[in-house]
């Protein structure tokens, strides 16, 4: 148990087994080092204004310990870039999904950056993030902090001073509350990586007694599908609209303009989405990949994106976009998949998003 993480260098895909990680999120409690994401830290006097008028979600009407989800368009509405916004009291974090969406999402920021009162800091090399996940995420982090965490929202914060180890003065901890499995969810921020190691293992002393694990990348990646949360590069691209992910708790339709505000509102309002992001269930063993055609007999309807075959589920998950007359649960579906020699077609049933909705409260060992 005293592995230490990896500061961001090399993530890990799997400590130990995936039918223990994904227990211990499922059942007990799971930590991973999210140090390799992403991170920018937005300064100045300007900086609420600044974001207010780029980003699609409110920033201006957010306070201190404040957060939300948000995203950065193109002109077309389409997604270059998705980020989990908190507010402190001096600065604004955008902390990313993936090292891509930061390189993705720094020179759209630079780009619109012309007079005002604002610095931009990657700050993702030094500074680390540790995620606790579980049903008793929120005893072992509150045990850290020595403060509550239960009534917290998601994207909010609070940041407190801890005692890493004697021999270290304390140090600042912002505790975010997030969604990154379907379950209980907090992200502890380190200002200084270094200290990560330290961090790691107060982790693993005070979540003994509740059978804390460490949880690889891998885990993780089956817990997001299994929870229908979206990702950058797979669900979310310069292809796709806000709405048709369904992501409409990234987007404020009370605020003014901001970039690609146009197209989403008018697809609000005066339209609909073509297709939408859904889950599918496939019970045959034959794993399915990114760009697997889904059709109704021969009328092409989709694509897929992500899939995972689900210890939990005892069957292959996947999540894809499809047409919107095939969205309702239930709805049967074929997907074609290239195994290299020919094209093989199963069935699929369409499932609303998430999938986790319906799972058990443990594993099966």
């Amino acid at each position: 148990m005293n592995i230490i993480p990896t500061n961001g260098s090399q993530p890990v895909p799997y400590y130990t087994t995936a039918i223990d990680e994904l227990s211990a999120i499922r059942s007990t409690v799971g930590i991973t080092d999210l140090s390799h994401r992403g991170r920018l830290r937005i300064t100045g006097s300007d900086r609420a204004s600044y974001l207010h008028r780029i980003l699609s979600n409110e920033v201006e009407g957010l306070s201190t310990g404040d957060g939300n989800y948000n995203l950065i368009l193109t002109n077309r509405g389409k997604i270059i870039a998705d980020m989990k916004l908190t507010v402190s009291e001096d600065e604004i974090d955008l902390s990313t999904t993936s090292p891509e969406a930061k390189d993705l999402l720094h020179p759209q920021l630079d780009k619109y950056l012309i007079a005002d009162d604002v610095t931009i800091t990657d700050i993702t090399r030094t500074t680390g993030i540790i995620s606790v996940n579980g049903p008793q995420a929120t005893p072992v982090v509150e045990s850290i902090l020595a403060c509550p965490v239960a009534n917290l929202r998601e994207y909010h914060n609070i940041v407190r001073q801890i005692q890493i180890s004697p021999s270290i003065a304390q140090e600042w901890v912002m505790c975010v509350r997030v969604n990154e499995t379907g379950q209980v969810g907090y992200n502890l921020f380190v200002e200084k990586v270094d200290v990560l190691p330290q961090l790691w293992q107060i982790l693993l002393d005070k979540g003994k007694k509740y059978q804390i694990q460490p949880v690889g990348l891998s885990a993780l990646e089956i817990l997001r599908i299994e929870a229908g949360i979206p990702k950058l590069g797979v669900e979310l691209d310069e292809s796709i609209i806000p709405l048709e992910a369904e992501l409409d708790h990234g987007i404020s339709f009370e605020k003014g303009c901001y970039i690609g505000q146009e197209i989403v509102t008018r697809m609000k309002y005066r339209g609909h989405p073509n297709r939408l992001l859904r889950g599918f269930e496939v019970e045959s063993d034959l794993p399915l990949k990114y760009g697997d055609r889904i059709f109704d007999q021969q009328k092409e309807i989709g694509r897929i994106t992500s899939s995972a075959k689900s210890i939990t589920f005892g069957k292959t998950l996947a999540m894809g976009y499809i047409r919107t007359a095939y969205t309702d649960q239930g709805t049967t579906v074929e997907v074609e998949t290239d195994t290299g020699q020919l094209k093989d077609r199963q069935t699929a049933r369409v499932v609303l998003l998430p999938f986790e909705a319906t799972l058990p409260l443990a594993l099966p060992h």
